[in-house]
């Protein structure tokens, strides 16, 4: 059964319906879902289906004739060979003038590699052939430079081409929670984590087993399928991958700024600096600044934090403990994994309550005036004289309305005492009108109730979000 992309799914479904040409761009990292999607999105529809492969031009030609005919003739096992790819594209152009057709041409950037005029061929046949027909292509990718720069960029020969673009995420806390629907939410919401909400490696999980059980066997073993999963994406994408580990080991130890990790990682500036840009193109790494400074084009409180759950959980255990591991001490890994895991997903706990914002942000009960800005906030405390941070701050363009947020993924109710706090941090930020909110994992303390009442704070339980 098919989980998620709903909205995807309804979006080609609308295109596919219009009575014209359409050409949509799927992209997103390897294992996200990207030829799941289009098979579905294909099902029972007249589709010409072709996935480019690291081979050379005569090889990729042959195959996708082969795509051909097998649409013309599924029952033949004749070998044909249009000669070149613009034959293929004026065949292509001739079989949509009799009926609607999808195109899809997967892992389109292994194509262009090895057909580099590929692109201008098919500007020119979108131009003056498939416009005229009623053709839906669409052009998929796992290498989300490529696709952004070659396909979608005002630099690509196909730019202004496009009539649609599906940039794939991972799987929501209730997409994961659609493909396990007998899970404990917690444990569905701790397994959508370490998996990085990849549909692939949610697919190894079990719902038979508990979260403990899922960790060991799909993560604590040199044979299991996690084992050595970051080390595997790194060196498919990029190349010197040694030091793009160092720098993320570097990450997940406490460095937070270039210079930092570049020192940890005995690594020059200049090269951590190009890396740390690869691997935020490729979603491994973000880069974070403070919400007061979202619209400034540069900040000096920028900071760098591992952005993909799968590396987090992997650089924050397996990295750390992988001579334990290798000498089959698991159960000393999974002893600090369990004693630790409540620390590991605070962060990800706030970033499902920015979530519940953006979700509620045309809800007025919830947020009475919408936001532009919304993140984590931290600045210097003048009184207390030291740093202090924020989990969720939103703002509105006029910087009028501030809506702000303190999170806790504890197993005990959120006292008085937090609420007090995330008030007093409030007013380090400068807004004529101020909103609280608390999410919790357990619940609230009856003063915490009592105060948020007196002050509207919205108390969010974890079931809600």
């Amino acid at each position: 059964m098919f989980i998620g992309r709903k909205k995807e799914l309804t979006k080609l479904e609308k295109m596919y319906q219009a009575d014209k040409f359409q050409f949509a761009a799927i992209y997103g990292r390897r294992q996200i879902g990207k030829t799941a999607l289009i098979n579905e999105f294909v099902r029972n529809k007249p589709t010409i289906y072709f996935t480019g492969l690291e081979e050379n031009e005569f090889y990729n030609l042959e195959r996708f004739s082969s795509a051909i005919e097998h649409f013309k003739d599924p029952d033949s096992l004749s070998s044909v060979n249009y000669g070149n790819f613009e034959n293929c594209f004026r065949e292509i152009a001739r079989l949509a003038q009799k009926e609607r057709i999808v195109l899809v041409i997967d892992e389109y950037p292994y194509l262009a590699n090895a057909v580099h005029a590929i692109s201008s061929m098919l500007q020119s046949y979108i131009d003056h052939e498939f416009k005229q027909t009623n053709l839906f292509l669409i052009l998929c990718g796992s290498s989300m430079s490529f696709m952004e720069e070659q396909v979608l960029s005002y630099k690509s020969p196909l730019y202004g081409r496009r009539t649609g673009q599906f940039k794939l995420q991972p799987f929501t806390l209730h997409e994961t929670q659609e493909y396990f629907p007998h899970m404990d939410k917690e444990e569905a919401f701790i397994l959508n984590t370490i998996t990085g909400g990849v549909p692939l490696y949610l697919s190894y999980m079990s719902e038979d087993k508990d979260v403990w059980e899922n960790i060991e066997e799909n993560f604590m073993d040199v044979n299991a399928p996690l084992f050595q999963e970051p080390n595997n994406l790194l060196k498919q994408e990029l190349r010197d991958p040694a030091n793009y580990n160092s720098i993320i080991n570097a990450i997940a130890g406490g460095a937070s700024r270039i210079n930092d990790i570049a020192t940890k990682a005995h690594l020059s500036t200049p090269l951590v600096t190009s890396n740390v840009t690869n691997l935020i193109e490729l979603g491994i790494i973000e880069r974070k600044v403070p919400v007061t400074d979202q619209a400034k084009p540069k900040s000096r409180k920028t900071i760098y934090q591992i952005a993909d759950g799968l590396f987090r959980f992997w650089y924050t255990y397996l990295g750390k403990y992988m001579s334990s591991i290798d000498r089959g001490q698991t159960s000393l890994v999974m002893k600090v994994i369990k004693q630790d895991l409540h620390n590991f997903m605070g962060p990800e706990f706030e970033k499902l309550a920015q979530n519940y914002m953006w979700d509620h942000d045309e809800d007025d009960e919830v947020i009475p005036m919408p936001f532009i800005y919304l993140g984590n906030w931290w600045g210097n405390d003048p009184q207390e004289k030291k740093q202090v941070e924020l989990d969720v701050v939103g703002l509105t363009a006029d910087n009028l309305v501030g809506y702000f947020g303190e999170c806790k993924w504890k197993n005990e109710p959120i006292p008085r005492s937090v609420l007090e706090k995330l008030i007093n941090l409030s007013n380090l930020i400068s807004v004529a009108k101020r909103h609280y909110y608390l999410f919790s994992k357990s619940g609230f303390t009856d003063s915490c109730t009592e105060l948020a009442e007196q002050v509207r704070c919205k108390l969010v339980s974890f079931d809600e979000m």
